[in-house]
């Protein structure tokens, strides 16, 4: 970070710091070699099951999916009559209404006490359990719920299934004996007053999410729910290492939102600033607000300060930088910096919250050079520089055309693997077969094509895959054709 900006972050210090605010419990530096003060044990929770089982008969496009195909089979064909119940049909609803979805769902979830009485564990408001919802919209849902409940005998296939989520729970465990969750109290410098609670999600696919519940006391339930979007040759749900770092990146979301949210007031013209050049990097990742972009690369550096800390060498930290500096958080290498300091300095940051007037002092920094940071950025990009045998946008394609050639306007590293995706078409005018790769210098990609006559294709290069030696991505570059009749 430059000089200048240390300065501003200085600065702030003195503006916002406020000690007297701090109420949980601190934690020295003499605590790191402990041994874990807590344990979390992997679950599959019927709350969990029976929400993401309502969103799917619904139609909620994340939760259906058959990543784990023999349960989403069992799902349907035991739930299939019940399809036009009334909580369905508020379902789909709200879906348009209210926007409920994703974590929304979730949030229902852990804000309902177990089965069969599923009431609400602490009192709805317009904002509990989210805003999405509602106190009325919730209520009601609630209510209609309990009767689904009885009426579809939930509690029959729920027991049914008792032994395959045993199953899930001894196979995700393995990988929880591999996570510190020590560090969470060490770095943050407190631990909310209440459990931490981590879900699998036999229905959510990729998706993950990291809700909790605040109670009347101030005592929090944290949760990291899990989805399942692997399984092995016998049908059944499988969990390797990639899901270590979202387990880390979930419970840093319990550390990190309520900070942001508590002071959206002093990040609110920052916050704006630094989404605009990157709003369009950010909708890929279904990041459409300023908060949620300051929450996610709080909690994704959060994860790389782990990595240095856990990771045999900086590797592996370095190269996450890399990648999320590749997804759009363009301050993410000066952010993991500036929370090395906080760990270097926790005699006068005791905690994660008493730090946090610097991160306000440096989002306001931030946001003052964000536009020629990002502009800088695109111009250090690689971009598509042409495509042979016909230029992009062709009207005139031969279908028995077999290959495709993408030109860089400089040399890209065959090492950093490639990536594509879907053009508005979608799959069925996508036109790659099977690809044959970089040249030898890096300066050009080729792919195999199978194509008919008289038809559309389209498809887009990513910076997912495609980047130079020194990190930069590809810029996304969309491909559209036709071919003669």
């Amino acid at each position: 970070m430059k000089r200048s900006s240390l300065a501003l972050v200085a600065g702030a210090v003195v503006l916002w710091i406020n000690l007297s605010s701090i109420h949980s419990h601190a934690v020295t530096n003499s605590s790191r070699s402990s041994q874990s003060s807590f344990a979390v044990t992997a679950k599959v929770d019927q709350r969990v099951e029976l929400m993401s089982i309502i969103a799917r008969l619904a139609g909620y496009e994340e939760y259906v999916n058959n990543h784990f195909k023999q349960y989403a089979n069992d799902v349907d064909s035991y739930f299939e009559k019940y399809k036009q119940h009334a909580v369905i049909e508020l379902a789909k609803k709200i879906r348009a209404s209210n926007s409920i979805g994703y974590d929304a769902v979730m949030k229902m979830a852990v804000h309902l006490n177990s089965p069969p009485s599923l009431t609400p564990r602490v009192a709805f408001t317009d904002q509990v359990p989210d805003a999405r919802w509602g106190k009325d919209t919730a209520e009601q849902f609630v209510k209609l719920l309990q009767q689904f409940y009885k009426e579809a005998d939930c509690e029959r296939f729920f027991q049914s299934h008792a032994d395959l989520y045993r199953t899930a729970e001894q196979r995700f465990q393995v990988l929880t004996s591999k996570v510190d969750f020590d560090w969470f109290r060490r770095f943050y410098g407190e631990l909310p007053k209440g459990s931490f609670n981590l879900y699998i999600g036999l229905l959510n696919g990729g998706g993950n999410f990291g809700p909790k519940v605040v109670h009347p006391d101030s005592t929090e339930d944290l949760y990291a729910i899990i989805g399942t979007s692997d399984v092995d040759g016998a049908g059944l749900p499988t969990y390797g290492e990639g899901n270590l770092s979202t387990i880390i990146h979930e419970y840093n979301h319990s550390f990190v939102n309520h900070l942001v949210f508590g002071h959206e007031q002093q990040l609110r013209a920052a916050g704006e600033r630094i989404q605009s050049p990157v709003s369009e990097r950010m909708k890929v990742l279904a990041y459409g607000s300023w908060q949620v972009t300051l929450i996610e690369s709080l909690v994704r550096t959060g994860e790389i300060r782990y990595k240095f800390e856990h990771s045999a060498t900086p590797q592996a930290a370095y190269e996450a930088i890399m990648r999320e500096r590749r997804l759009g958080f363009l301050w993410i290498e000066e952010l993991s910096a500036l929370l090395g300091t906080y760990e270097n300095s926790r005699g006068a940051y005791p905690t994660f919250r008493s730090f946090f007037a610097v991160i306000i002092g440096y989002y306001n920094d931030l946001a003052k050079r964000i536009e020629y940071i990002a502009k800088r950025f695109d111009e250090l990009s690689p971009h598509v520089a042409a495509t042979s045998p016909f230029k992009n946008e062709a009207q005139d394609v031969d279908p028995n055309t077999t290959q495709m050639t993408f030109a860089f306007d400089r040399p890209l590293d065959p090492k950093g693997g490639y990536s594509f995706s879907y053009g508005p078409g979608g799959s069925e005018h996508y036109p790659i077969d099977k690809i044959i790769g970089f040249n030898e210098a890096g300066s050009s990609f080729t792919i195999q094509v199978k194509l008919k006559p008289d038809w559309e294709y389209d498809l887009v290069l990513t910076g997912r895959g495609f980047r130079t030696k020194d990190g930069y991505p590809l810029q996304p570059y969309a491909v559209k054709f036709r071919t003669k009749k």
